[in-house]
């Protein structure tokens, strides 16, 4: 157990999960970079004689470009011409065309990377994403440019909406919504004063939350967890308390899904309002289920705050060890 629990602690650390979806999101990438695209094509698709197939291949600039290929049926085989097999790095290349029960596998490869189309004749037969590693770094430096936005906005969200609860907290009016809501509070996070601050930062988090008002929610979720920071009394070992808001702001429920709502009508859906309901539900079954998780979790004695104090104490003692024996080689 004394080896399984910092295993186990560290296999399921959010950092180590992150760690391993990189890694693995960067080995895909390699593999379908150096390997070729197949498309399974029905082979009803495919009249006996000449047939006419394009590949589309839209880029990150939303252009598209378009590539027509003849490939022959003859006796229950498709034929390639020699010169759509050679490679080329201005269109994709056909590689192979090999039957496989009652369908066809194209196999094709391109130095363009984006999304692509495969139509026999009007009909589209194949779509996908082609990825390389070009397509990984242009991705990295636009989602990190993304995020560098988004941090600007989150500051001016953070800086009106904790100026307003300050004035709310000179009013008391966060006092007083605190105490109508604390027998929930209380309930989720029992180590929580009534009249501490954290107690009106958690009900502002959570109200929020449920109104679907994530740029609110997140100025309210850090200032609690600052809050909730200082009842800790071993700061370096996350509380019970600290888990709990962690695990409700990821479980995210919220009666009005503004950002689902926002994204489905600027892709042009024309009823964005119909998942609603569907949102609720799962909302809600997260949420329950993170709760839950949190409370059951937190009696094991793997996931226990002592047990990660005491973690942490053999770390920092066997860290003074190694430095003090360091110091004596030196001397």
């Amino acid at each position: 157990m004394k080896v399984a629990g910092p295993l186990l602690r560290y296999v399921l650390n959010i950092n180590t999960i992150w760690g391993a979806m990189i890694v693995i999101s960067f080995l895909l990438c390699v593999v379908q970079h150096y390997l070729p695209t197949t498309t399974t094509i029905g082979a009803g698709r495919f009249c006996e004689g000449a047939n006419a197939v394009t590949i589309r291949v839209t880029d990150s600039k939303k252009q598209t470009q378009s590539f027509a290929y003849a490939l022959v049926l003859r006796a229950g085989e498709l034929l390639i011409a020699d010169a759509d097999r050679v490679v080329r790095s201005d269109r994709p290349w056909l590689i192979s065309a090999t039957r496989a029960g009652s369908a066809f596998l194209l196999k094709w490869d391109t130095g363009a990377y984006g999304t692509y189309e495969v139509a026999v004749g009007d009909a589209v037969v194949g779509q996908g994403r082609l990825v390389t590693l070009q397509s990984l770094t242009d991705a990295a430096f636009d989602y990190a440019k993304s995020g560098f936005d988004v941090a600007l906005g989150l500051v001016a969200a953070m800086v009106l909406f904790l100026g307003l609860m300050k004035v709310g907290e000179a009013a008391g009016i966060v006092q007083l919504v605190a105490r109508l809501f604390h027998p929930i509070v209380h309930l989720l996070f029992p180590d929580v004063p009534r009249d501490h601050p954290a107690s009106g930062a958690i009900v502002m988090n959570m109200t929020t939350s449920v109104l679907g008002l994530g740029n609110a929610a997140t100025p309210f979720g850090l200032k609690a967890m600052l809050e909730l920071q200082s009842l800790n009394p071993n700061p370096k070992v996350a509380s019970d308390s600290q888990v709990m808001l962690l695990g409700y702001n990821t479980a995210g429920f919220a009666l009005l899904p503004t950002t689902l709502l926002a994204l489905r009508k600027s892709a042009g859906c024309l009823d964005p309002f119909e998942v609603i309901g569907t949102a609720m539900v799962a909302g809600a079954v997260a949420t329950v289920a993170a709760i839950i998780a949190v409370k059951l979790l937190g009696m094991l004695r793997v996931f226990s705050k002592e047990t990660a104090i005491a973690e942490q104490l053999r770390e920092e003692a066997a860290a003074g060890a190694a430095g003090d024996a360091g110091a004596g080689d030196k001397r």
